[in-house]
This record gives structure tokens, C-alpha cells and sequence, in this order.
């Protein structure tokens, strides 16, 4: 059930593509909020607002923020005249947009019926959590500064790409080619109807070298086996190996996580790979101390994952840019690198191996 309250727009604290901060009088208080202009249009000083206080009540992840639902000074919209695919469809905020199938089959209506001819082994980089990819692409162009990485955001979390800081930043110094939204996901460079096409999308129109595949921020987890977003990395890897791409899965590595589902290798992982995907994917380890390669070996054993799948040990790793952790503050579950390296380990290791896989294709 939501929780609602009226407010009255005081400042715009910061304004980005496709997002508002605003301070807001509610009651007398004042309080943050984000404003999407997509759905509300921009909001000015001055302008009464119909606030979703859910969230902040509730004291969850969302850096606490109300949300802009309606701005009574904002009568009408003009929307985009192109495209007619509907996202968060048979809800009040249903919204069109062009998605790249209409715009290649308008472009070439026969090939866009064609069986597409695969990703040709082009390495497709598969995330559990938003917190990784800025440490992968990184780790990537430092390895290598001229790689084209494209970064297809999931809908298992947040939906909206324009609410990640990650991404805002990594696109203000140019690190990624582009970036696709698909499902109910919107904000990418280039919206698609599922992440088949997104793939499509992400290699044929942005020309990537190397495809991140990861959800936004706020994934969804219940200490239960199968009921958490992460699930969907083990349909990836299908989903992959069915284009003919080469799936990286990076691991979800913690030994400072107090939670044990989620010590050394996370349930997450190890659910993903060991029982839903059905095929071999890659995984790159980091070279850790001799206790913790043991927990994580032992924990692949349990897993039958030695069995399933393409594991292999990244013996040395370049460090993070300190200029780079200044500015992309790179924590995830609240842990820097000093609290959780092993964590930040495990995307050096990646990308320095999804780098070699690059140079074998040569």
C-alpha cells in the first residue's frame, strides 16, 4: 500500500538527464525528493507535488528520498511522437518509447526477421550487483584503455538507469560506448523488449567489444534459495551461450559480509550456476590468502561447479587508480575496498581475464 503526502517544491538541490533532486516542504519540514521529468515533467520552485513517502517510512535503500507521483503545475506532457511500445504497461505511469526493434525494422524490414547470426564470441561480462560495474569497467580500461564497453542494465532492480550515480559518471568521462535499457527498464541510450535483443542492441548498434550485464541499483533478496534477483545470472549464461557469446560471470566474493549465505562466495552464486543456468560459463577467482581460497574452493566443490563450469585462478591483479576510488567512492553493501577487498578482488580479476579472452580472439 502506498503512503502518500502533498508537498511544495522549495529548491533544485542538482538536475541531471532525466532526474530532479528537489528539497521539498512537507509539513514543516523539509525533505529530499527525486523527480523523473519522463513521467512529471520538471519541476520549478514553487510547484505543489503529490509525494510517495513509502520508502522513507519504511526505511528502505533509497538513500531517503520521497518520489514525485504527480505535479499539479504540470497539466500536460509532450511526449516523444516516436515509437509506440508501452513501458510499466497497465500501470498509472505506462509511458511509450522507441525501442530498437521498431527502429531496425523500419531501417530493414527483411534482415529484421532473420535469425541473427550470434555475438561471434564476443565476451559478455554478467554482474549480480550494481556495485560492480564501475569496478569492472574501471579495472577494464585500465587494462586496457581502448576497449568499447557496453553496459545493459536488467529490470530485476531499480528501473529507471537515469537514478545511478555509477553510470552518470562513468558516461561524463566517456568509459562507456552506450548503454541499453530493456523489459520495463528505461533511460538507456537504446531501449529493447528483452535482454535477447538487448545483446543484439549492445553489439550490431553500439559495437561493443565487451558487454556488462548487470541489474540497477536496489536488488531484491529474502534469505531464501531461489527468491532473489541474482537468480537471473544463471539465465544469462544461457542466454548467452545461445548467441554464441562467451559468458564471464563475476564473482560475488565477501569475507567481510557478517551474513554466512553470503561469506566467501555468495548462495546467490553458487544457486545461479549450480542449478540454473545450463550451460559452461566462466569464472575468474582472484588469488586470495590460502584459508580464503580453501573456503571458496571447498564451497565450488559443494556447488559441483569444478564440473560445470570454466573456473580460473587470476594470479596478479592491477590495483585500483586512488584518483578513481576518490571519485567513484567504490563501496557495495556499505564496505570500501579497505572493509572488503576480496569483493573489488573478484572485478580486477574479471576484467583482467575477459581482457586475455579478447587478446586469444585476436
Amino acid at each position: 500500500m502506498l503512503s502518500t503526502a502533498p508537498g511544495i517544491v522549495e529548491n533544485i538541490l542538482w538536475s541531471r538527464k532525466g532526474l530532479q533532486c528537489l528539497e521539498v516542504r512537507l509539513g514543516g519540514k523539509k525533505e529530499k525528493a527525486l523527480n523523473y521529468p519522463i513521467f512529471t515533467g520538471t519541476a520549478l520552485p514553487g510547484h505543489r507535488v503529490s509525494l510517495n513517502t513509502t520508502a522513507v517510512k519504511l526505511k528502505l535503500g533509497s538513500g531517503g528520498f520521497h518520489f514525485v507521483m504527480a505535479n499539479n503545475a504540470r497539466r500536460r506532457m509532450a511526449f516523444s511522437p516516436h515509437g509506440h511500445i508501452i513501458k510499466l504497461r497497465y500501470t498509472p505511469l505506462q509511458f511509450k518509447v522507441q525501442v530498437y526493434e521498431e527502429i531496425l525494422s523500419d531501417k530493414v524490414p527483411g534482415l529484421a526477421l532473420k535469425q541473427y547470426p550470434g555475438l561471434k564470441n564476443t565476451p559478455v561480462v554478467l554482474g549480480e550487483l550494481h556495485s560492480m560495474v564501475v569496478p569492472f569497467v574501471l579495472m577494464l580500461k585500465k587494462v586496457n584503455p581502448a576497449r568499447k564497453i557496453v553496459y545493459i542494465m536488467t529490470d530485476s532492480a531499480a528501473l529507471p538507469l537515469y537514478l545511478s550515480d555509477a553510470v552518470h559518471l562513468l558516461q561524463a568521462d566517456r568509459l562507456l560506448e552506450g548503454t541499453v535499457t530493456y523489459g520495463h527498464a528505461f533511460g538507456g541510450d537504446l531501449e529493447t523488449v528483452n535482454a535477447y535483443t538487448a545483446l543484439i542492441a549492445a553489439k550490431e548498434a553500439l559495437n561493443a567489444d565487451v558487454i556488462l550485464l548487470a541489474p540497477g541499483p536496489g536488488v531484491v533478496g529474502t534469505a531464501t534459495r531461489y527468491g532473489h534477483s541474482g537468480i537471473e545470472q544463471g539465465e544469462h549464461v544461457d542466454r548467452v551461450r545461445k548467441f554464441q557469446g562467451l559468458p564471464v560471470v563475476i564473482p560475488r566474493i565477501s569475507f567481510a559480509d557478517k551474513r554466512n549465505r553470503h561469506y566467501g562466495l555468495s548462495h546467490h552464486l553458487l544457486t545461479a550456476l549450480g542449478e540454473i543456468s545450463g550451460k559452461e560459463a566462466y569464472l575468474p577467482l582472484p588469488c586470495l590468502s590460502r584459508k580464503k581460497m580453501l573456503t571458496l574452493f571447498k564451497q565450488l566443490q559443494s556447488a559441483n561447479l569444478f564440473a560445470k563450469h570454466k573456473i580460473t585462478l587470476i594470479n596478479k591483479i592491477p590495483r585500483f587508480d586512488l584518483r578513481a576510488q576518490k571519485k567513484f567512492q567504490l563501496q557495495s553493501m556499505g564496505r570500501g575496498l579497505q572493509e572488503d577487498p576480496a569483493f573489488f578482488a573478484a572485478m580486477a580479476a574479471t576484467a583482467c581475464f575477459t581482457e586475455r579472452l579478447l587478446q586469444k580472439g585476436k
